[in-house]
C-alpha cells in the first residue's frame, strides 16, 4: 500500500537526489578485460581466510605472486609487521631477478572468506527491502550486493574515515538524504540508509549516464568521476580505469566496480561456495511514530519489549538517548517487532503522560574558562575524563580553548511533561475545578467521559482529562 508517508519520503529524497530522471534497471556491463580482477575478488571472498592473504600484482591481470599466513585480527601490529616483512622479501627477490616494475606494483590483500560468509548470513534480514528499494529507483538488482563490499552487511560498521552503517555513508554525503545529529544517525538504520543508498546511486547515474562510472562514484565521489571523464576524454569505464592517473584514484577506486561484480556473483551462487549456508530470516518489523519526547525507560517500563531488542532494532538512536541524558525525539519512527498494528499504536497511545514530555531534555553545559583543564573540569562535576571526552567527541584532552562549550555526561532537568491523562475524583471535587486544574474545558471533559451532566461525578471515579495523542503506524513493507 502506498501511504502518504511513503509518497512524502520518496518526494523528499527525489528532491535531495537532484534530477528526477529514472535510471533504467538493467544488467551491469562486464568487459572481458575486467574478468581477471573479478576472479581475483571472487577468490578473496570465497577461498582466502582472514588468517591469510595474498601478495599480488596490481596491474590489470591481478596476478597472485604468493599466498601467506598472517596473524588474525585483532593482532593488528603483529599482522602489519608480517605483511611488511613479506612484501619486503618478495620485492627484494623481484628486484634481484630484474623485475623492479613488478616489485613496485606488489600489494597485500587480506582474505575475507569468513567475513563474506557472515555477511551472506546477515543479508537475509534486509534482502527483500533492499531489492524493493533499488527497483523503485531503477537501480540494477546487482547493487543489492554492495553492502558486502562496504560493510559485510553489518549495520553498525564504522570505517577509519568516518563512514558508517550498512552502506558506509560519510556524514557529508549522508546528510543529503538522512538525519545525522547527536541524537539520531540514520546511517545506522538499515532500512532508511538503504532508501538513501538507492537515491544516491540513482542520482549518480542520472548525472553521469553510465552504471560502471556511477558505481565507482559511490567510492570515489561524483566530482572525482567527472574529473576522470574530462581528463581521459571518455566515458568508457575501462578507458578510465586503465588510463586515469588522478591523485586519489588509487587501488580502491579502480577495484570498486570489479569487487562489486564479484560480490554479486558470489551472492547469487552462494551455496556453491558455502554449501551449508543459511541466511537469516527477514526481520518482521514496523515503525510507530512517537507523538511526544519519550524516555527510553518509559518504553521499557510500559511496553512488552526488552532493552536489548529495542536497541537492536533502533541502532540509529545515539548513546545520549540510551543512557537517559536525552529523550527519543518527537516524531521518531520507533522500530518494533511486527505485530498487530492496532496493538502497538494503542500501547504507545496509552503511555502515561506524566512520563512523556513536550520538549527535549536540556543538556548540562560548562563553558571553559582560561587556564582550565579537562581533568579539573571532570573533578569539579565528579565525572570521569573518558566520559567527558566521549560526550563531546574529544580525541585529545589537552585541546581545550577558552569559551568552548562542553556537554556534561549527565541529564539536565526534566522539561514540562505532557501530563496525566486520567484523574481520580476526590471528595468535594467539581467537574469545573477538575477542568481548570488540567487546563481543559468542562464541555471537553464531559465529551471525553461521555457524561450527560456536570454534577454526576463521584469520589473514586476515574476521569479522562486529556485525549491520547494520535499515533501513526507505518508497516515496513510500505518503505522506502
Amino acid at each position: 500500500m502506498l501511504t502518504l508517508r511513503r509518497i512524502l519520503q520518496t518526494g523528499l529524497l527525489l528532491a535531495a537526489a537532484g534530477p528526477a530522471a529514472a535510471a533504467p534497471s538493467a544488467s551491469l556491463p562486464v568487459p572481458a578485460a575486467l574478468e581477471p580482477a573479478i576472479a581475483f575478488w571472487e577468490r578473496i571472498y570465497t577461498d582466502v581466510g582472514v588468517g591469510e592473504g595474498v601478495i599480488h600484482d596490481t596491474d590489470g591481470q591481478m596476478r597472485i605472486i604468493a599466498r601467506i599466513d598472517v596473524p588474525r585480527p585483532p593482532q593488528w601490529q603483529a599482522r602489519r609487521d608480517a605483511i611488511e616483512a613479506a612484501l619486503a622479501r618478495h620485492r627484494k627477490a623481484l628486484n634481484a631477478a630484474g623485475s623492479p616494475a613488478l616489485a613496485e606494483r606488489l600489494r597485500f590483500q587480506g582474505g575475507l572468506r569468513e567475513r563474506f560468509r557472515e555477511g551472506l548470513v546477515r543479508s537475509g534480514r534486509w534482502r527483500s527491502h533492499i531489492r524493493t528499494a533499488l527497483a523503485e529507483r531503477g537501480v540494477p538488482a546487482a547493487l543489492a550486493a554492495l553492502p558486502h563490499v562496504e560493510s559485510s552487511f553489518n549495520p553498525r560498521a564504522r570505517s577509519h574515515a568516518g563512514a558508517a552503517g550498512l552502506w558506509q555513508f560519510t556524514a557529508g554525503t549522508g546528510r543529503r538524504f538522512l538525519r545525522i545529529d547527536p541524537l539520531i544517525d540514520e546511517r545506522l538504520d538499515p532500512w532508511r540508509s538503504t532508501t538513501a543508498a538507492a537515491a544516491l546511486l540513482a542520482h549518480n547515474y542520472a548525472e553521469i549516464g553510465h552504471w560502471p562510472l556511477a558505481i565507482t562514484a559511490y567510492n570515489h565521489g561524483l566530482n572525482g568521476m567527472r574529473r576522470a571523464v574530462r581528463a581521459v576524454g571518455s566515458t568508457q569505464y575501462m578507458e578510465i580505469r586503465e588510463h586515469y592517473e588522478g591523485a586519489r584514484f588509487g587501488f580502491s577506486s579502480k577495484n570498486f566496480y570489479p569487487a562489486l561484480i564479484a560480490a554479486a556473483r558470489v551472492d547469487r551462487d552462494a551455496r556453491r561456495y558455502f554449501p551449508d549456508l543459511e541466511r537469516d530470516a527477514p526481520a518482521p518489523v514496523m515503525r510507530v511514530e512517537l507523538p511526544h519526547y519519550t524516555p527510553v525507560d518509559t518504553l521499557l517500563t510500559e511496553l512488552a519489549i526488552d532493552r536489548g531488542t529495542l536497541q537492536r532494532l533502533n541502532p540509529a538512536l545515539g548513546p545520549s538517548v540510551w543512557d537517559g541524558r536525552k529523550f527519543i525525539p518527537r516524531g521518531y519512527g520507533l522500530v518494533l517487532p511486527r505485530a498487530d498494528q492496532g496493538d502497538w499504536a494503542a500501547a504507545v497511545a496509552r503511555l502515561p503522560g506524566d512520563r512523556l514530555y513536550q520538549d527535549q531534555r536540556p543538556s548540562q553545559v560548562h563553558r571553559v574558562q582560561a587556564g582550565q583543564t579537562l581533568s579539573g573540569i571532570a573533578m569539579r562535576y565528579d565525572v570521569d575524563v573518558p566520559a567527558l571526552m566521549a560526550a563531546n567527541g574529544l580525541a585529545d584532552p589537552r585541546r581545550l580553548r577558552a569559551g568552548q562549550r562542553l556537554d556534561l555526561p549527565f541529564a539536565g532537568s526534566d522539561p514540562r511533561s505532557v501530563g496525566r491523562r486520567q484523574y481520580e475524583v476526590r471528595p468535594g471535587d467539581t467537574l469545573g475545578a477538575i477542568a481548570v486544574r488540567h487546563d481543559v474545558g468542562t464541555d471537553q471533559l464531559m465529551r471525553l467521559n461521555e457524561l450527560d451532566h456536570p454534577d454526576r461525578i463521584q469520589a473514586g471515579q476515574q476521569l479522562i482529562v486529556s485525549r491520547a495523542a494520535s499515533v501513526a503506524v507505518v508497516d515496513m513493507a510500505d518503505e522506502p
